[in-house]
């Protein structure tokens, strides 16, 4: 009896060994099986293909997910499911500010989306992180808002964005942006675009909302701020975009033989940061000779009213 009992507590120890073996080699077949979706996440959203890259760390969650009470305790996959998470809420957040719509595919097809994702970052987040996804998750509203949903209210996250985060730069262009879009007050939109500029973070997209938002007004006084805003960038040496390149083009090409538009011009930033602005698009090489002619007429052009005395 006294073997038997040896050899049913070898059969045992043994049985114990294969199953720590055994789940030691499914723990690192996982852990390279979510290694490799995250990296072809990461390689597709970089690509601008999010759809993809949201099939990508799904992936890689379901594999992370469930571990076993052997691969708990071999230390399981609890930090790749952290940096899935991570990824996932940096994903949403990129999608939704690039995302379109189309007659096929309207916005609510990435907003609903990505609006779970960005819900549950953000009620586990805190500080500027949960600013970010409240933020997106605003703007997320916003587009379902265009897509003709008429239950929704973007600036609720807005302002519970501001208040983790009171210079939150998504949180605060976004807002701006909202305020425009209901024809609200410049001065009220503006003061959120300072905020959102004041860390210097996320510039870029700042920018670019701002611009967005002051374009879609169309009134005199926000197409001076626009003039002003991008007046602004070249004096900073900060990148500015072909298609703000062009709608500058534009604003020049129109005031050449509209006088008005010209002095309205002229009133929104002085002579000798048009002449800036005008090289910057000339040094851009986006112009052929003939747009570059409309360019130094209008220079003299504006030179001439400039010095004229005001009657």
């Amino acid at each position: 009896m006294k073997w038997v009992g040896i050899a049913a507590a070898l059969l045992s120890f043994g049985s114990a060994v294969y199953a720590v073996i055994h789940s030691q080699a499914e723990l690192r077949e996982r852990h390279r099986v979510v290694s490799e979706e995250l990296a072809s996440g990461h390689a597709q959203q970089g690509a601008g293909d999010y759809a993809g890259a949201w099939d990508s760390f799904a992936k890689a969650a379901s594999v992370a997910e469930v571990d076993g009470v052997l691969a708990k305790l071999l230390g399981g996959l609890s930090e790749e499911r952290e940096t899935i998470h991570a990824a996932q809420e940096d994903l949403a957040m990129d999608w939704i500010r690039a995302a379109k719509a189309s007659q096929d595919h309207p916005f609510t097809e990435v907003a609903d989306k990505v609006s779970v994702v960005l819900t549950s970052g953000a009620n586990a987040a805190t500080g500027a992180r949960k600013g970010d996804l409240l933020a997106h998750l605003g703007w997320a509203y916003f587009l379902k808002g265009r897509s003709g949903a008429d239950n929704v209210r973007p600036e609720v996250p807005y302002r519970e964005a501001v208040a983790a985060d009171p210079k939150n730069p998504y949180a605060n262009v976004f807002w701006g942006h909202w305020i425009l879009w209901n024809r609200g007050s410049l001065s009220d939109a503006t003061t959120r675009f300072t905020a959102a500029l004041s860390t210097g973070r996320a510039r870029a997209e700042v920018r670019r909302f701002q611009l967005a938002a002051l374009a879609n007004v169309r009134s005199d006084e926000s197409e001076a701020a626009w003039l002003q805003v991008v007046d602004d960038m070249n004096k900073g040496n900060e990148p500015i975009d072909a298609s703000t390149r062009r709608a500058l083009y534009d604003h020049y090409a129109f005031a050449l033989n509209n006088d008005g538009l010209l002095r309205k011009l002229l009133a929104a930033v002085p002579v000798t940061d048009q002449a800036q602005l005008q090289q910057m698009l000339v040094q851009s090489g986006d112009l052929d000779s003939d747009r570059q002619s409309v360019l130094t007429t209008l220079m003299a052009k504006m030179s001439k009213v400039a010095a004229a005395p005001v009657r």
